[in-house]
């Protein structure tokens, strides 16, 4: 009896003592610091842009959190269904701050500290807001490449709280786009920089203001060194001081220029143009070459068709890369396999090539900017294509129709 009573008194003791040490951390001491943590871009395609993370650190209550904008379970149901329809919901996690380091410095990827300029009352309401924003009511969000993700969203804590007292650079010109800040961070990863280039539509290449610059995690690190913040009636630095809590070790990496993208299209290209010519020369037609081909080009156009209109991702819309990449040319694939001819497949051909082949001579008025790693696949679809008609216009009358 005595025991039942002692352990139930022992519980009702933690309880209360978990709430009122809870209930005492939200309230931060004036040694408080609240700072901008930036990771530098890793190896892998998710983490190419670096990564944002506000640190809360009050050693007088113990708390040394960061608070990660950038997470996501996968155990959540239909993961992968949500993630390509881009209705998976990315989350609010935080994390012991030595945790969330040694994490970075497993991967060798250097983290920045920024520590603000905060009087007393921004500190504490900016801390209470990512208390709330942690609660599991609030803490997912519907992740959005360019404007919803683990940088802006720091940047929308920080001007939703600190409101007119924060002041970000007025003499910013809108010179870059979207475009123009993914290029130097896939410069080392050319497969990765040709599938984005691929799937991204017509609004990467549009000019950004400043706030938009933010959805890249360097950009909000900048962005916030140039900010002034009003204390006391007064403008200062937004900025207190700077650390570096990790430097990367600078490792060599070389990418063999012989299977990059630009060199395996060449390589295909060539092999059309000898083809073609083993072809005009024999008078014949080698299908096999054609449907691996507009198989592939057909699957490629599938997908940006799919993500186009089947998803929720704001920035795969709008895609000119269709005018060469037709999801057609999949089913087309098939028929080429057929022994006779089909009539209508001529003017298809006729069709595809004629756009394709319009497509460099008006590549400057295209709203989209294309890659050059794109010529080779055009000027192929285009050989193909005329070939294809022109082989079957030539022996037309040799060929039993349909």
């Amino acid at each position: 009896m005595k025991q039942n009573l002692f352990f139930t008194i022992l519980i009702i003791f933690l309880i209360f003592g978990f709430n009122y040490s809870k209930l005492q951390a939200q309230n931060l001491s004036e040694n408080a610091e609240i700072s901008l943590i930036t990771c530098n871009p890793g190896e892998e395609l998710y983490s190419v842009f670096g990564h944002n993370a506000i640190r809360v650190k009050d050693f007088n209550k113990g708390i040394d959190w960061v608070y990660n904008y950038g997470t996501f379970s996968f155990d959540e149901p239909n993961f992968y269904v949500k993630f390509v329809r881009g209705k998976l919901n990315y989350q609010l996690s935080v994390n012991h701050m030595r945790n969330f380091l040694y994490s970075y410095i497993l991967e060798n990827r250097s983290v920045y500290e920024q520590v603000l300029n905060l009087n007393q009352e921004q500190k504490q309401k900016i801390f209470e807001y990512l208390e709330n924003n942690r609660k599991p009511e609030n803490k997912y969000y519907l992740y959005d490449f360019f404007f919803d993700n683990c940088a802006t969203r720091i940047r929308d804590v920080m001007e939703i709280n600190l409101a007119e007292d924060l002041k970000f650079d007025s003499d910013y010109k809108d010179t870059l786009t979207f475009r123009d800040m993914l290029k130097p961070y896939l410069q080392e990863h050319p497969w990765s920089r040709f599938g984005i280039r691929l799937i991204l539509g017509d609004i990467t290449d549009r000019n950004v203001n400043l706030s938009e610059t933010m959805f890249i995690p360097d950009y909000v690190r900048n962005a916030f060194s140039k900010a002034k913040i009003t204390i006391n009636g007064s403008d200062e630095n937004f900025i207190k001081h700077n650390a570096i809590l990790f430097k990367q070790v600078e490792t060599d990496t070389e990418n063999c220029l012989l299977i990059s993208p630009m060199a395996i299209f060449l390589y295909v290209l060539v092999f059309s143009i000898i083809l073609l010519m083993i072809e005009i020369k024999r008078n014949t037609i080698f299908k096999i070459f054609d449907f691996i081909f507009f198989l592939f080009i057909g699957i490629i156009g599938l997908i940006l068709f799919l993500v186009w209109f089947a998803t929720d991702h704001t920035a795969v819309v709008n895609n000119w890369n269709l005018l060469w990449a037709f999801p057609t040319h999949f089913f087309i694939s098939f028929m080429l396999l057929i022994k006779r001819q089909l009539v209508f497949l001529n003017y298809y051909f006729l069709t595809s090539g004629l756009i394709a082949f319009l497509i460099l001579p008006f590549w400057f008025i295209i709203p989209q900017s294309f890659s050059v790693v794109f010529i080779p696949i055009i000027l192929t679809i285009t050989i193909r294509a005329f070939y294809y008609f022109y082989y079957y216009k030539l022996n037309e009358k040799n060929i039993k129709k349909t």
